[in-house]
């Protein structure tokens, strides 16, 4: 078996999510001196909505590939370049997540087992700054790689997505086939659609009791933890 999880709330849960506690200390550093708070916290809502007309289209807005540079257009001055380890941080003022309860206990089941697991994520930041998160959180080491949108271009569903990870990992195990892949994920439209659309076994966690309208969940869960009984029926 190879396990795939989606990141957010599959592996950690949002406390906060608010893009401007990472925007004001950047906003401080590099353009204080070039407009208000008030009018950069405005355009990066325009942004937020120009992204989200993008996701219904299929495609990313990574962060610092394509954000960063409108910020330099809007209101000049260069573009502000950002190591991982700087955008890892941005990202850690924006999302303040914790690690669900159990988890951990149970990836290092896996890794004991010496089952594959990986990360597949929406997210309009790189998979180097995702890796990062999770290290700080004390999981990064369970998992053999993390892909992001940021990096792909393209968001979940998109069957493009999960073929090029699967892609990867066919070369890593080149004797294993689809069936032997279970995907973890919380949301329906992207990760358990996008899926079965790639021809993966989905664990879906259906935490508000949904309808499963399509009939494409091969297992419903409450808890990632959840994911023990499927595997070994504990």
């Amino acid at each position: 078996m190879i396990l795939i999880f989606d990141l957010f709330e599959t592996l950690l849960e949002d406390l906060t999510l608010d893009f401007n506690l990472g925007l004001k200390p950047f906003w401080e550093e590099h353009y204080k001196d070039k407009c208000s708070f008030d009018e950069i916290k405005a355009y990066g809502e325009e942004l937020f909505v120009h992204m989200q007309d993008l996701h219904k289209q299929g495609f990313e807005f990574p962060f610092v590939k394509d954000e960063l540079p409108m910020y330099a257009k809007k209101y000049g001055g260069d573009i502000v370049s950002m190591s991982i380890e700087e955008e890892a941080l941005f990202l850690s003022r924006c999302n303040i997540v914790r690690v669900y309860e159990g988890l951990a206990d149970m990836l290092d089941v896996f890794a004991k087992k010496q089952i594959p697991m990986y990360v597949l994520s929406n997210s309009g930041f790189s998979a180097g700054a995702l890796q990062i998160m999770l290290n700080n959180h004390g999981i990064g080491k369970y998992f053999d790689k993390v892909w992001s949108s940021a990096d792909f271009g393209r968001v979940k569903p998109c069957p493009d997505f999960f073929e090029s990870a699967i892609g990867e990992i066919f070369k890593k195990y080149p004797g294993d086939t689809k069936d032997e892949i279970l995907f973890v994920g919380d949301t329906y439209k992207t990760d358990i659609i996008g899926a079965h659309n790639a021809g993966l076994k989905a664990a879906w966690i259906n935490r508000q009791n949904e309808s499963d309208i399509y009939g494409f969940a091969t297992y419903q869960i409450k808890d990632v933890t959840d994911i023990l009984d499927i595997c070994f029926g504990t």
